[in-house]
C-alpha cells in the first residue's frame, strides 16, 4: 500500500501530536515502549525508535492503527481518526523509527550509500512564494540548518562568507531557526550579509521533523539531489566542522552517480 499522505515534514509534526495525545500513554513519549500504561499490557510495547520499525512497511503501520493488534491490547483507530490523520501518525512512526539510526551518520558523506530518506517539506522566505525541498531534486544539494541563537551565529557567518563557493559547487544552504521565530531575519540583523533561505514560515514543521535525527541546539543535514541525507553534524558529536571538509564531500556527492531511486519512490 503506498502512503496517500506524502512523507513531510508537517505530516510528521502533525503526527507528532496526535501520537502524544493517542500513543504516548502506553508507547511512551520518546517511543520506547515505557509508558505509564505500558506495564499493564500482556506484551510490552515495541521500541519504536529501533531498526526494526523501519523494516515494516508504511501499508503495514496503516493496517495496525487502523484495526489494532488484540493480542498486544493495541486498540484500533480506524473509528477514531480519519484515514488521513492515520497516515500523519504512519509518517511519525517512520520518522520515529530512524531515529536510531539517522545517528550513526556523521559528518561525513559515505559514498554511494544513500539510504535515509529525507522527509519533504514546504517552506517560505519573507513575503516570497513558498518552495519545497523537492524543488531542488536533481538540480541541486541542499545543507539544511537548523539553528539557534546566539551559539550558531558563528557558524552561520562562515556559511555566509562562504556562500559563493557553495553556490558554484551546486548547493543551497536552507536555515531554519529551531525556536520557528517569524521574524528570524531580524534577528540575525545585516551583519554578516546573508543571502541564502533563512526560513520564516515552515520553520517549526522542520525543526520537529529533522529534530527527531538530531536533538541538539544547532544541527546540519546534508541532502543529496536525489532527496537523502547523506551527512549529518551536531557540534555536541564532533564540536569542529571544517569548512574544507564540508566541501570534499559536497565533491564526493557531485561525483557520485545516480544509482538508487529518487527518494519518494523509496517506500518501504
Amino acid at each position: 500500500m503506498r502512503p496517500r499522505v506524502p512523507y513531510q515534514a508537517a505530516s510528521i509534526a502533525q503526527g507528532a501530536r496526535l501520537y502524544r495525545e493517542h500513543c504516548a500513554a502506553c508507547h511512551g513519549r520518546s517511543g520506547a515502549g515505557d509508558g505509564d500504561r505500558a506495564a499493564t499490557l500482556p506484551r510490552r510495547p515495541p521500541d519504536l525508535r529501533s531498526p526494526h520499525t523501519a523494516q515494516h512497511t508504511a501499508g503495514d503501520l496503516f493496517w495496525w492503527i487502523t484495526g489494532g493488534i488484540p493480542r498486544a491490547a493495541m486498540p484500533a483507530f480506524g473509528d477514531r481518526l480519519g484515514a488521513e490523520a492515520r497516515w500523519d501518525l504512519v509518517n511519525f512512526v517512520r520518522a520515529l523509527g530512524a531515529d536510531t539510526a539517522a545517528r550513526t551518520l556523521g559528518p561525513g558523506v559515505e559514498p554511494g550509500r544513500p539510504w535515509l530518506v529525507a522527509p519533504d517539506f514546504t517552506f517560505a522566505v519573507g513575503p516570497t512564494p513558498a518552495r519545497a525541498l523537492k524543488d531542488y531534486r536533481g538540480r541541486r544539494i541542499v545543507l539544511l540548518v537548523l539553528y539557534t541563537l546566539p551559539d550558531s551565529r558563528p557558524r552561520l557567518a562562515q556559511l555566509a562568507a562562504n556562500y559563493n563557493v557553495l553556490a558554484l559547487l551546486g548547493v543551497e544552504v536552507v536555515a531554519v531557526p529551531g525556536d520557528a521565530a517569524p521574524d528570524a531575519i531580524r534577528r540575525l540583523g545585516a551583519d554578516p550579509l546573508i543571502l541564502f533561505p533563512i526560513v520564516t514560515e515552515g520553520a517549526r514543521e522542520i525543526a520537529a521533523a529533522y529534530g527527531l535525527f538530531a536533538r541538539a541546539p544547532h544541527a546540519e543535514f546534508l541532502i543529496d539531489r536525489q532527496g537523502y541525507v547523506r551527512a549529518r553534524w551536531a557540534p555536541e558529536t564532533a564540536p569542529v566542522r571544517e569548512l574544507n571538509l564540508l566541501l570534499a564531500d559536497i565533491q564526493e556527492l557531485n561525483q557520485e552517480k545516480a544509482a538508487t531511486p529518487a527518494a519518494d519512490e523509496h517506500v518501504h
